[in-house]
């Protein structure tokens, strides 16, 4: 299992992305979260996000585990399981306990300037390729689109 395999918009992106996978996608929704905007409205930028923060938990990055624990809390308790599921051959056992267990409101967030800015580039440059179906509505989500087609015309030259 990888990241992008673990995301619970997995699906999602590997859809044609219309009505009916929008339901479904928002069928995973954690409604009662005050964070929930995001995936319900974003889930480009959610899934930048996640898999963004989570490689940076991978890499050590405890300061991450907050972020990646608010994610998390935007999608319903049963759709959390799944993820927590698949995340135990990626994660040590401590930091999953901790994401299953912990509220991120308990949790002191660090202020770190290159983690910002890394998250800003990554939602701007879409490096996990990404593919929107839809329009883009956002500044973001046009720019991702741009270097996703991109990078597909220059790899589809070679």
């Amino acid at each position: 299992m990888n990241i992008a395999q673990s995301s619970p918009l997995y699906e999602y992106w590997n859809s044609a992305q219309d009505d009916n996978d929008e339901k479904k996608r928002l069928l995973k929704l954690n409604s009662k979260e005050p964070a929930s905007n995001l995936f319900r409205n974003e889930p480009y930028k959610w899934e930048n996000l996640y898999q963004s923060v989570l490689n940076n938990v991978i890499s050590g990055d405890d300061s991450s585990i907050k972020g990646l624990m608010v994610l998390l809390s935007t999608i319903s308790k049963r759709e959390k399981d799944i993820v927590l599921n698949s995340l135990e051959a990626l994660l040590d056992k401590r930091i999953i306990n901790k994401l299953r267990n912990e509220k991120h409101q308990d949790i002191k967030s660090s202020k770190n300037l290159y983690t910002a800015f890394r998250i800003l580039f990554t939602i701007f440059f879409n490096p996990y390729d990404l593919e929107l179906k839809k329009e883009p509505k956002h500044l973001y989500e046009k720019t991702g689109m741009f270097f996703y087609k991109f990078r597909k015309i220059i790899l589809s030259n070679k």
